[in-house]
């Protein structure tokens, strides 16, 4: 799973320059969806590429926050709006975690929070999809720009 985070998040970048952000994103937002059953199995090479396919989704999620940012709302207050978003990431990463928990402790088992978390990655699939066109087009690097020297 660590290697395929690794490998995920330049992936993930690479992929970025080539297709629509929205859908590469939708794509590692269902990975998950087609690990856990893998995983679940437990027989023969399942389980690991369960793992990796969790691995990806969970490499590429903060590449996409940045990404997306930048081609949606701009550089002008990227810092504060990513700053927000990256909040909103954590704070849901930790509700996650306790409803997983209190899932456990009170039905003795992670089944019916893996069913909600599914149907939450399907939500944000198909919500995602529903970006429009990009509002801040790339634009073309042409190397850092430095400050004018003062004279004398």
């Amino acid at each position: 799973m660590g290697l395929s985070t690794l490998v995920g998040r330049p992936f993930v970048g690479l992929l970025l320059d080539r297709i629509f952000a929205p859908q590469a994103a939708a794509a590692f937002f269902l990975a998950p969806l087609v690990g856990l059953p893998l995983l679940a199995t437990g027989s023969g090479s399942a389980p690991a590429i369960g793992a990796a396919l969790l691995g990806l989704a969970l490499g590429t999620e903060i590449d996409l926050i940045a990404f997306l940012t930048t081609r949606y709302l701009g550089q002008r207050a990227f810092g504060e709006i990513y700053g927000y978003l990256f909040t909103a990431f954590v704070l849901g990463s930790s509700v996650g975690q306790f409803i997983g928990d209190v899932s456990f402790d009170r039905l003795g088992s992670y089944t019916p929070a893996l069913i909600g978390f599914a149907a939450a990655l399907v939500g944000a699939a198909f919500l995602i999809n529903r970006l429009g066109p990009y509002v801040y087009l790339p634009q073309p690097w042409i190397g850092p720009k430095l400050a004018p020297r003062p004279i004398g």
